[in-house]
């Protein structure tokens, strides 16, 4: 008997409310999902995958068994939507990042919590669900396993949903451990493990299309994998963004070597211009790095830069935003994302700020880094969100686009990608509703591809950088 299977990833809680950017949540399709369906044997199951962000979540009749992942702010959503399937006669099993970290919470609307990474327990999982013998709880391995993935199945994404169609994953985890990050709770402290090159070979072969997002929590966080993979993109064609430490700007050679292996933008952690902030952190990498420097070095490699920026740290007072959209400005970041500093469950920084007394409340709804969930040590909550939203304003201003993007290689790329990120995202919602997101692809993979590197000759190693001043 074929069983049908449903694999939902339900909506943040900005996307519910609907004060969100339709950009930002079509970007690409949830990877994890389509590699648990890479997982499940077809010949058994009728499997569909649902992504609230781009489409609605409630598929058409009954099924048999139903698997949410939950972050944090969506998990209201999540338990909502587990409920309801559950009175309609399936069973349901929570995973993600926030039903590790609070299982019991979640085992209230589940008939079975997964624990960690999923692919090393679905297939018990599978199995005990079709002997009607669901287990409250299973933990995912963090061995090395992990690394070992299926390929996804990409042919169950929505075609016309995603402007990203390519994404991978060639390491898990983070060789950093930093109080705020909630990544800690899922891989464990420093946990991080990378997949064979055999393995990833084999899965870039299977792509369609030239671009490729690899969602990596850090994918320079081993020098010698990322020069393996280096090697084996360079002369592919392809041209890629993924997310790196800062450490990495210590190795300018290793900047253009990613660069010729089609590497054109990298999302970055700045987090602070405090180095104390940072070392309180836990982010030492940070603390001792110039970043004026780093930047510059990004930049001389032809690589674009996506900064990320957190306010609200114990050091930070009311003049961290305007200092901060300053330096950004400065340094011609090429885009930046801001974020108020979320004490996420099973962190460090929850612990220690819930010992403090400074925890506001526990709606998980609003632990999205856009809302004050705590008070902070030099300001009022109302001044932490206030400051937030106009580091926002000032900094893609179109005054600040120009400044950031004239006077260097491809400035008409820069402003490009400046006006699209966040200026025009009802243009998006309309090319998304319309279904011609296909079409308005290829032109951006044309774009992306398209050189920033001034001609230079190879950097040779540099000596490690001295530390910013805030």
């Amino acid at each position: 008997m074929r069983r049908r299977l449903l694999l939902a990833l339900p909506a943040l809680q900005e996307v519910l409310t609907r004060d969100f950017r339709q950009i930002k949540y079509s970007l690409f399709p949830p990877l994890s999902l389509l590699t648990l369906a890479g997982m499940t044997p077809d010949e058994r199951y009728d499997i569909t995958v649902r992504d609230e962000h781009v489409e609605p979540i409630e598929a058409d009749g009954d099924f048999d068994l139903v698997g949410i992942k939950a972050y944090v702010s969506s998990a209201g959503r999540a338990y909502d939507l587990a409920d309801a399937y559950r009175r309609r006669g399936a069973k349901v099993v929570l995973g993600g990042i926030h039903p590790t970290t609070l299982p019991e919470e979640a085992a209230r609307h589940a008939d079975a919590v997964c624990l960690g990474p999923a692919e090393t327990a679905w297939p018990q999982i599978l199995a005990d669900f079709e002997r009607g013998e669901l287990r409250q709880f299973y933990r995912g391995r963090c061995d090395g396993s992990a690394a070992l993935v299926p390929q996804a199945r990409r042919d169950l994404m929505n075609p016309r949903a995603y402007l990203v169609r390519n994404t991978m994953v060639t390491s898990r985890g983070c060789p950093h451990c930093c109080a705020f990050c909630y990544k800690a709770s899922f891989w464990g402290e420093r946990y991080y493990e990378t997949r064979p090159m055999a393995d990833l070979e084999r899965e870039l072969a299977t792509l369609d299309g030239r671009f490729v997002f690899f969602l990596d929590d850090n994918l320079l966080g081993s020098r010698r994998h990322a020069r393996e993979l280096f090697g084996l993109l360079r002369g592919s064609g392809m041209v890629w963004q993924a997310a790196g430490s800062l450490d990495v700007a210590r190795d300018p050679a290793l900047l253009h070597a990613a660069y010729d292996a089609g590497c054109r933008s990298l999302f970055v952690g700045f987090e602070s211009l405090s180095p104390e902030n940072m070392r309180r952190a836990g982010k030492a990498v940070n603390a001792a790095t110039d970043y004026a420097q780093a930047v510059r070095r990004f930049h001389d490699a032809g690589i674009m830069v996506n900064g990320s920026f957190v306010f609200g740290f114990d050091c930070d007072g009311p003049d961290v935003f305007d200092r901060t959209v300053e330096f950004a400005i400065e340094s011609r970041i090429e885009t930046a994302t801001f974020h108020i500093l979320t004490p996420f469950p099973a962190t460090a920084a929850f612990a220690r700020i819930e010992a403090e007394g400074r925890l506001l409340h526990r709606n998980w709804a609003l632990y999205d880094t856009r809302h004050a969930v705590f008070a902070p040590r030099r300001m009022t909550p109302g001044q932490l969100e206030a400051g937030y939203d106009r580091a926002y304003h000032d900094f893609y201003r179109f005054g600040s686009i120009l400044r950031r993007s004239l006077g260097l290689p491809a400035p008409l790329k820069r402003l490009a990608y400046n006006i699209v990120w966040k200026r025009v995202d009802p243009l998006w919602a309309a090319v998304i509703q319309c279904g011609v997101l296909p079409w308005v692809r290829p032109l951006f993979e044309r774009v992306l591809a398209h050189g920033t590197r001034r001609p230079s000759p190879e950097p040779a190693i540099a000596p490690r950088a001295a530390p910013h001043e805030a």
